[in-house]
């Protein structure tokens, strides 16, 4: 039978060239004749014989290319017939709560192949501050229709972004955190991506919270603790592997600079229209009144240095300074720490999105630096930052103030914070002039940013100056002015945790 299919393929194509010389041959006469003759004083009779020979050229190759594709075809169907596809592709329930159509085939990518899955179930996890989308993914399984006793959880978004973050998590995470998740896979599809990170669970009977939903919904005790496992893991993991260094403070802040221009687009929609502090906005640097504050902030001796101004006048000299380095989260805020709880009750935290880890930088602003001419190191970052980006989340998003009233007891609230330093006292110790520790609300936040500070006093580097932890503060605080509205729970809880964020960051100007 084989000698009979290469027989016909012979045959075949040497038929192809056959056709093709007897085309040809008119052409080549006509070409080497040519000196005897005008070329183009030809009987008419000649000109048909060129045509023709044309013609059969052109059906020539076309019969070739046809050939070629019908070959590639029967190729295809000799794979499909050795490799056939699977009777059944899982279905993928809660794609509605996918934030784009794109997300769906990259789920499908990261679980449709795994063995003996029937569907995939979606459960919607509250998403980081920059665009990306995380789901929480379980498994039914063919066999028994059971769910499989795994956990998942997708991270989805910039195709760069998430690129950049799986190798962050190659070479910072999975080495060196104990009991991190799994890097399960890495799908694309177009110019979006996503990760899925599998999480060896303490009880197959589990739940997984993220830090925010978890405050929400225990005691400030239990949430200290949540606290004390999260840094204590990461302090193991990375932060007593760093040092203390002599650095540039305001160079490793630089980028908060750069962020002003939409800062300060956003403060503006927080401020009334004929407010005067909206003067700032606006003028030279040289006519800047920094004792400028918003109408909103109505206590008339609070410390205050506009942010606006500050950002505009970004220290010229740099103040050297030592500061602990380590390998740090670079974006650990209340969505990216997940507790699982298993049926008894014991807890256990993950992390999830790594696309700053390492430098506390993304990729791409490592090398926008790097570009600039702007000395980096690509391995370490202020290990402060970690402290710092959790307490601005406990105080800017997780506690909720409703009007103005709640705002004027979180500015008491802030300034007797920003008096006791890293080393808080107990809240019951403390007297204050506003009533805020008798509100719960704050009493709670007291006690979580107590706990996050006591082990931020550990990296300091000088003990005595706490300039380096405002500065860290300042870099986490002023951004929540243009946070989506999705992060906050009301209209009105964006306004005026906004605002609190806004008056905060003047406080630790002034300090500064």
């Amino acid at each position: 039978m084989r000698k009979t299919i290469l027989g016909s393929n012979v045959l075949s194509w040497g038929l192809h060239v056959v056709f093709a010389l007897l085309a040809l041959v008119p052409v080549l006469l006509a070409l080497v004749y040519s000196a005897d003759y005008d070329i183009f004083y030809v009987p008419f009779a000649s000109w048909f014989v060129f045509g023709l020979s044309a013609l059969i050229l052109i059906l020539d190759g076309l019969a070739l290319c046809l050939r070629v594709r019908l070959h590639k075809a029967s190729q295809l169907h000799a794979h499909l017939t050795q490799d056939p596809i699977r009777d059944e592709i899982p279905v993928i329930y809660g794609h509605k709560f996918l934030d784009m159509a794109e997300f769906l085939p990259i789920i499908q990518s990261l679980f449709g192949r795994l063995p003996d899955v029937r569907s995939i179930q979606l459960e919607p996890l509250p998403g980081g501050y920059g665009g990306s989308q995380t789901v929480l993914v379980k498994l039914q399984q063919k066999s028994d229709a059971s769910m499989l006793p795994r956990s998942f959880v997708v991270k989805l978004g910039d195709r760069r972004e998430m690129a950049g973050e799986r190798d962050k998590f190659q070479r910072h995470v999975r080495w060196r955190l104990t009991r991190a998740a799994t890097l399960l896979g890495y799908a694309e599809w177009e110019g979006w991506a996503g990760t899925a990170y599998e999480f060896v669970g303490i009880d197959p009977d589990y739940e997984i919270q993220s830090f925010y939903q978890f405050y929400r919904g225990h005691a400030a005790v239990e949430v200290s603790a949540l606290v004390d496992e999260t840094y204590a893991r990461l302090d193991q993991a990375w932060y007593r592997r760093g040092k203390t260094h002599p650095m540039e403070l305001y160079c490793e802040y630089s980028l908060l600079r750069k962020k002003q221009q939409s800062i300060v687009e956003h403060i503006g929609e927080l401020v009334d229209e004929d407010d005067p502090y909206r003067r700032n906005f606006t003028v030279i640097e040289e006519k800047l009144q920094p004792h400028l504050k918003p109408r909103f902030c109505s206590e008339m001796d609070v410390p205050w240095h506009d942010p606006v101004a500050f950002l505009r006048t970004w220290p010229r000299s740099n103040r050297v300074v030592p500061i602990h380095r380590s390998t740090v989260h670079g974006d650990l805020n209340s969505r990216n720490v997940l507790v699982e709880i298993g049926a008894g009750g014991q807890k256990f935290t993950w992390f999830i999105d790594f696309s700053h880890t390492g430098n506390g930088l993304s990729q791409a602003r490592t090398e926008e630096r790097l570009r600039e001419g702007i000395p980096v190191d690509g391995e370490t970052g202020h290990t402060l930052r970690d402290f710092c980006r959790l307490e601005a989340d406990v105080k800017f998003i997780l506690t909720r103030l409703w009007d103005e009233g709640d705002l004027n007891l979180a500015v008491a609230f802030e300034r007797e914070l920003l008096k006791q330093g890293v080393t808080m006292k107990d809240w019951q110790a403390v007297s204050l002039h506003a009533e805020a520790l008798r509100d719960r609300r704050f009493r709670k936040a007291w006690q979580v940013v107590r706990t996050i500070r006591s082990y931020a006093a550990n990296y300091l580097g000088n003990t005595d100056d706490w300039r380096p932890y405002c500065l860290s503060l300042l870099h986490a605080t002023l951004p929540i002015v243009y946070y989506h509205p999705d992060q906050f729970e009301r209209t009105a809880c964006e306004r005026q945790q906004k605002r609190y964020a806004l008056i905060s960051a003047g406080m630790l100007c002034d300090l500064l």
